[in-house]
């Protein structure tokens, strides 16, 4: 347990800065996303902005001496081709961007995205030195039949098949606890420790074979709750959806680092 720990401080010393990304999924206008970057204040994370494909070029040329990277929300499986309406990791790295969403829950439940597809959407932005963000967790049926651990060893182990020490980052997203796909107004969020145990399981199963990850959080992070999840030395960044969609509210949860 002690190397573990000692392992694990290793790693998350990458100069211990968290991330926290903004994905805004199919929101906003290129001019909303233009003064929403103007707007946004320095903080302690580093942060990074998912934005529609549209977007990546023109917030490029508006970051100026910002410390803002681009992050693409998905990227084609095919590297290049006849693929009507795909983006490839090379078109993203064009575009600016450091980082790429890949198996967002929304991926896979609304687009049906298996594990393999995902596999090679890994591979294509790593050949280009895009950095993975790569989505894994359980929706609440998989949850209450106690599967948790067996669901997210399965997709990580997918996703990384024949990839070796790379950079990563792997983002928790427990489905049942995602506002998107939740109804009413009882909404479930993970407890602190359940985000601490499914953090440490994460790092156990990686932390042999890649020596430079971070794991983040992404299960409806808003600023009500983003200072305690963010202050847990096991998450190291945010992964924000709906809470980014307002610079306000985004700000909020860039000082809570």
């Amino acid at each position: 347990m002690k190397s573990r720990n000692m392992s694990h401080a290793a790693r998350s010393a990458s100069g211990g800065t968290k991330v926290i990304i903004a994905n805004w999924k199919m929101n906003l206008s290129i001019n909303e996303g233009i003064k929403y970057i103007k707007a946004l204040k320095k903080g302690k994370a580093e942060i990074a902005i998912a934005a529609p494909f549209t977007f990546l070029a023109d917030l490029k040329k508006n970051i100026g001496n910002k410390k803002i990277k681009l992050a693409g929300q998905d990227v084609s499986r095919y590297e290049v081709g006849a693929y009507t309406g795909e983006v490839s990791a090379n078109m993203l790295k064009e575009a600016g961007c450091a980082y790429c969403l890949v198996g967002h829950s929304e991926r896979r439940i609304y687009f049906q995205e298996n594990d393999r597809e995902i596999n090679q959407k890994v591979k294509n932005l790593l050949q280009y030195k895009i950095t993975p963000i790569i989505c894994v967790g359980e929706n609440a049926e998989q949850r209450k039949k106690g599967l948790t651990k067996q669901i997210i060893k399965a997709q990580l182990l997918a996703a990384l098949q024949g990839i070796k020490n790379v950079p990563l980052i792997i983002a928790y997203e427990p489905v049942w606890a995602i506002s998107t796909f939740q109804k009413g107004k009882n909404v479930k969020s993970a407890g602190i420790f359940d985000i601490i145990a499914i953090h440490n399981y994460i790092r156990s199963l990686l932390e042999t074979k890649f020596m430079n990850i971070r794991i983040i959080y992404g299960g409806t992070v808003n600023p009500e709750n983003s200072q305690a999840i963010l202050s847990l030395k096991e998450v190291e960044g945010a992964l924000v959806g709906g809470a980014s969609l307002k610079v306000s509210s985004f700000n909020a949860i860039i000082q809570s680092t």
